[in-house]
């Protein structure tokens, strides 16, 4: 397994990752902007990545609408598609996106369309020796638990999880049961910290100072042979400014005891 960090495209954000020690950087686009603005710098990107020898583990794209009424979105796809060249181009081995629910159609619809659109993106990536991964996160994202994944997933064999304890602990599910049923089609995870306190969600501090457990999550990791990308997560306001930098050494101190060789 390997540590690394979510964290912006430029030079500076490579020589942070490394003074880090941490092996990779993960690019998470959420808006059409950031998504452009990755793919036209791509090769500055790859030059950071020879420079420094921090690698780019994953690229993603969160918030995107391909589903129009169970009819694809060519202009969502396209730009997707683009991403994807842009993440193979830097060396990522994991692509990461969602599919979004349509109201307007049936839930037999929204599945087909689910099925048919990872399909495509399967064949890209598959093309570009790329693995994706649908994340378990449900912004304009339906396929992020177990009853859905049994049927896109079990119709897909090479479609595989970006995981993260943290959406199915506030989701009141057993994250403990999800990662070690789907471990093997998991291709990559997020370290983020999570507390609730009577069903109402609090704060994403640094992992360590949260309700997730972490050592049954290593053990599973392990036992199962997980060799993928830990990716930490900084997704707290109170754990920001002047508190981001000591939030994150805690997080590096805490998990790093769980990274045995």
């Amino acid at each position: 397994m390997k540590l690394g960090m979510i964290h912006q495209w430029r030079g500076e954000c490579f020589d942070y990752v490394k003074g880090k020690d941490l092996s990779f950087i993960e690019i998470c686009r959420n808006y059409d902007p950031e998504t452009e603005e990755f793919i036209a710098h791509a090769d500055e990107v790859k030059a950071n990545v020879e420079r420094t020898g921090v690698t780019i583990t994953s690229v993603g794209r969160w918030n995107a609408h391909p589903n129009a009424g169970g009819k694809l979105d060519t202009d969502v796809y396209d730009r997707m598609v683009r991403l994807m060249d842009a993440a193979h181009h830097v060396g990522a081995p994991v692509f990461v996106c969602g599919c979004n629910y349509d109201k307007e159609i049936s839930l037999f619809r929204n599945y087909s369309f689910a099925v048919e659109y990872f399909s495509r993106l399967l064949e890209e990536t598959n093309k570009r020796n790329m693995k994706l991964a649908v994340y378990n996160c449900d912004w304009e994202n339906f396929v992020y638990a177990p009853p859905a994944w049994e049927v896109v997933l079990g119709e897909l064999p090479d479609l595989m999880l970006k995981y993260d304890c943290s959406h199915a602990y506030y989701r009141g599910a057993d994250y403990l049961k999800e990662l070690y049923t789907w471990l093997p089609r998991v291709a990559h995870m997020h370290v983020k910290g999570a507390v609730a306190v009577g069903g109402k969600r609090v704060d994403d501090p640094p992992a360590g100072l949260d309700n997730i457990d972490w050592q049954r999550v290593f053990a599973i990791l392990y036992a199962g042979k997980y060799t993928g990308g830990l990716s930490i997560e900084p997704h707290s306001a109170t754990w920001s400014g002047v508190l981001s930098e000591p939030g994150l050494d805690f997080t590096l101190r805490y998990i790093r005891r769980f990274l045995l060789g």
